[in-house]
């Protein structure tokens, strides 16, 4: 991305323009419609129907259909800045009546999009005045490819909601990737086996009414390869049959009996192995299920695991040849043997996040910039960093960190330490600070002489109490490919006028940077 702001593209200025255009059509039909509406009712809802359907083809004609998720986007933002225009007209003798009459105008005409052309859905980013018409106007969607349904009512009205998701789905052929929360039922499930068979990726998490009986009808999904149980009424023996009866799932999700599961299927029906699982999350795993998992599902990519010092054995993980992301929960650096397990797999790695792992010093460090050369990602969450006794005195023989994009530090690091860090990552793209670090203008200035992070995009600082304005210029200034920095409301010594002040100097300076926070409908 450039440093400076570009000249926006003719189709990008064309689905700006015209997903206004679409909330101008709403703040049109908003009189005319209120005022119909007044006498003739039943006359003003036909009409009005009339309209978005007449609106609906012209778009559908006109509009690229590889262009029609980015109209979309615009045009909810136009719709949703239109709904606050609205609310904020309403003054305090302001007609009701009439205010609603207005709203439900400007939701409908969010149903002008629903063409088959439509394909990506996420109910958590669209405003929640508006969901009602996705909920109740799916079936619209014939093309849709991603559907994310999110929570719907939580759990506390799945009949309720049952019938309206089934007659959507029913009409959903193509689509591969599919979230519904809370909400799924066997029936439903029954509906996707039957309408879309394409299906690749399933996750109904947190689903009271999904039980071992619903794995039955999933296992009719040949398609599938991924599929989330996770806070379900499916049990151990429910994985059992999963497994058994689907040879294509390559992950199955956080099941914290995977072990008791693959240990069952290993001595009653050896002959179903090996299983084509890619990922592996566990929160409880001995060395016994982990050798189980080793040699049943060889092809494990992706491993989580909750370490349990009289249990488990790390050393195990180095018998997976595809491993390249590697999660590990509550051990120690050193004691637990994960220096020892580096040596063996660190080359293959590309990921590596460290949660509540212990006796990491600035030795660690460095045995993880050797011994993972490939690392893209790094992620220290809720670690006890500790000072070094010894100093490792080798001669690096490996440039530090060369390959790394992304990196989280969300544990308490020394200056010294965080320098090392940060000031081998030349190719970063990502750097999130968590709250537990304190930075301050000469540590920055110091990063910035010894790297100034060429390549980094994106910047979270989540708080700081001695970082001033000084920083934020310094770091526009010399981060070239910046294009997100977030989290300036968190730092104590930045004022609101000092805010302003950066957001003109960008703008002056046409920096391609945004430091607004991100915008979210549910706030």
């Amino acid at each position: 991305m450039a440093r400076f702001k570009e000249v926006k593209t003719l189709e990008c200025l064309a689905l700006t323009k015209l997903g206004e255009w679409i909330a101008k059509q709403a703040e049109s039909q908003m009189q005319f419609t209120t005022a119909l509406s007044q006498q003739h009712p039943n006359q003003a809802q036909i009409t009005l129907n009339q309209n978005i359907e007449n609106i609906r083809r012209y778009i559908d004609f006109h509009v690229p259909w590889m262009l029609h998720d980015k109209l979309v986007s615009e045009a909810i933002k136009a719709l949703s800045d239109l709904l606050e225009k609205t609310k904020n007209s309403l003054g305090f003798r302001g007609s009701m009546t009439k205010f609603v009459s207005q709203m439900n105008v400007i939701v409908k005409m969010t149903e002008v999009l629903f063409t088959q052309n439509f394909t990506y859905v996420s109910i958590d980013i669209i405003p929640k005045m508006m969901r009602s018409i996705f909920y109740t106007k799916l079936h619209m969607l014939t093309g849709l490819i991603y559907l994310n349904l999110g929570s719907l009512s939580g759990g506390w009205k799945t009949s309720d909601m049952e019938e309206s998701i089934i007659m959507a789905l029913k009409e959903l052929h193509h689509l591969k990737y599919l979230i519904i929360n809370y909400d799924c039922t066997d029936n439903i499930l029954r509906c996707i086996v039957k309408n879309c068979t394409k299906l690749t990726k399933l996750d109904v998490s947190c689903s009271k009414s999904i039980t071992n009986e619903s794995i039955n009808v999933i296992s009719k999904l040949k398609a599938l390869k991924s599929v989330q149980l996770y806070h379900t009424f499916v049990t151990w023996e429910g994985f059992v049959n999963l497994l058994i009866n689907s040879h294509n799932l390559e992950d199955i999700g956080r099941c914290d009996e995977i072990g008791k599961v693959l240990e069952f299927i290993h001595i009653n029906c050896p002959e179903t192995c090996p299983f084509n699982l890619k990922i592996y999350v566990s929160r409880y795993a001995t060395s016994y299920h982990l050798q189980l998992a080793v040699a049943m599902c060889p092809n494990i990519c992706s491993m989580t695991v909750f370490h349990n010092t009289l249990q488990s054995d790390l050393m195990v993980l180095i018998e997976l040849k595809n491993l390249y992301d590697l999660k590990l929960l509550s051990c120690d650096f050193y004691a637990d043997q994960i220096k020892q397990v580096l040596q063996v797999k660190g080359c293959n790695l590309l990921k590596l996040h460290l949660e509540h792992v212990d006796q990491i010093d600035l030795n660690a460090l460095m045995y993880i910039s050797q011994m993972c050369p490939l690392l893209e990602s790094l992620t220290f969450y809720n670690c006890t960093l500790i000072q070094h006794t010894s100093l490792y005195t080798k001669k690096l023989e490996i440039l530090p960190f060369r390959n790394l994009k992304r990196l989280t530090c969300v544990s308490t690091f020394t200056d010294e330490q965080l320098l090392f860090l940060l000031t081998n990552c030349v190719n970063v793209e990502f750097i999130q600070v968590g709250t537990a670090i304190q930075l301050t203008d000469e540590f920055m200035f110091k990063l910035l002489e010894n790297n100034p992070l060429i390549y980094l995009k994106e910047l979270r600082i989540m708080q700081s109490d001695f970082l001033t304005i000084l920083s934020v210029e310094k770091i526009i200034q010399s981060c070239m490919s910046l294009e997100i920095l977030v989290e300036l409301e968190s730092w104590s010594l930045i004022t609101e006028s000092d805010r302003e002040y950066i957001r003109n100097y960008i703008k002056i300076n046409n920096f391609n940077v945004d430091t607004t926070p991100i915008r979210r409908y549910d706030a």
